[in-house]
């Protein structure tokens, strides 16, 4: 078992309620501030892509390309590959490959370990030792 953790607390000078006040405002107002220019910027962004996507030049690898009075705009092409495990093992069990190419994961099931633990009450504590709490923190105004 491990043993608790103690923080020791720093001392923070004593700030002015009203300067606190002002700051968490602030806080809030940037906040919006930023929500609304990330609006206008993804606004932005669909418009130009439209343009692109419209009157774009394709090059070799997929990229289009806009020239704009010396700017160059470009909606840049990215493709990702997946293996289809359903289809691959629908043709492996067909064509008599799937022997071959299965393969068994042994892993430990949290479900039967608890089971185990309510089972075997003295084991309990044992169980409940392997549970490791994360810490976090969010900040709200």
């Amino acid at each position: 078992m491990t043993t608790p953790r103690v923080i020791k607390r720093q001392e923070q000078p004593v700030q002015d309620p009203a300067y606190i006040k002002r700051l968490a405002e602030e806080f809030k107002k940037s906040k919006e501030g930023i929500e609304a220019l990330t609006k206008r910027q993804d606004a932005m962004k669909k418009e130009l892509s439209d343009y692109i996507d419209t009157n774009g030049v394709v090059d070799d690898k997929g990229h289009r390309w806009v020239e704009i009075e010396g700017m160059q705009l470009k909606r840049e092409r990215r493709v990702s590959r997946s293996f289809n495990t359903s289809a691959a093992k629908e043709w492996a069990e067909e064509n008599g490959y799937w022997e071959d190419v299965k393969e068994v994961v042994e892993v430990l099931s949290e479900g039967k370990m608890l089971a185990l633990a309510w089972e075997h009450k003295e084991l309990a504590p044992v169980v409940q030792g392997f549970y490791e709490e994360k810490e976090s923190w969010a900040f709200k105004v």
